[in-house]
């Protein structure tokens, strides 16, 4: 066994979190566009019943959005990674200062925090936190205010199918703090074990190493009493 090989393993560990990163942002995107679907057309059927145009091009050019980021791949990760957070901070805002301070849109901002810690290091993480702490104090100003004011109806929490909307939300944002978490917490788990065998494999080889040093000082000790005994 070359030691080596054990000890200087083939894989570059830059380029590996680098691809676990993008593996993270395709499959948080993936179940945005699948499972956002559902919440998008349950938006979608209702903003226009309530003849709400706003929200109904406002729900359009970010579930466009989503699917756009989804696709382009030949785009470079930062751009693709910012733009994923970029839109999530804006579904955020929006739902805020669409139905205030309810458990939605603080999940979605929170979610989005937690994303940001998966696909950027520490800095990234903590600017994202100042931003959305600093909006909602923000939203909260301006709601307080009276420069804009909530619509309640869109959720009136006595009709159910508004209930169905939250849960939509719920699972699409919590989802997809769950997969990031997910697919790092599985890589995680498989490196470990690759490093255990590793330990393993190193310590086969030192044992190799030390057998064949024994049987090289061994060998060593015989051939100089072969040297001595034609002097004596």
């Amino acid at each position: 066994m070359d030691l080596n090989n054990v000890i200087s393993p083939d894989r570059d560990v830059l380029d590996e979190a680098r691809a676990l990163r993008v593996q993270v942002l395709n499959s948080s995107l993936l179940f945005a566009v699948v499972v956002g679907g559902l919440a998008f057309a349950r938006t979608l059927i209702d903003a226009l019943d309530l003849e709400e145009w706003r929200i109904v091009g406002g729900s359009v050019l970010l579930y466009g959005g989503f699917i756009v980021l989804l696709l382009a791949r030949s785009w470079s990760y930062p751009v693709r990674a910012l733009g994923f957070l970029s839109l999530l901070y804006v579904v955020g805002v929006v739902s805020f200062l669409t139905v205030g301070y309810l458990a939605a849109p603080a999940l979605i901002l929170g979610g989005q925090s937690v994303i940001a810690s998966v696909l950027f290091g520490r800095r990234i993480t903590l600017i994202t936190l100042g931003v959305n702490l600093v909006t909602l104090l923000c939203i909260g100003a301006v709601l307080s205010l009276g420069i804009a004011t909530v619509e309640t109806r869109f959720y009136e929490p006595t009709v159910f199918m508004n209930w169905l909307r939250v849960t939509a939300i719920f699972a699409v944002f919590a989802g997809i703090a769950v997969i990031s978490v997910d697919v790092i917490t599985n890589h995680l788990n498989q490196s470990l074990r690759d490093q255990a065998e590793l330990i393993e494999n190193l310590k086969g080889a030192m044992q190799l190493h030390e057998e064949a040093e024994s049987k090289r000082r061994a060998a060593e000790s015989r051939l100089r009493d072969v040297e001595k005994k034609p002097n004596d």
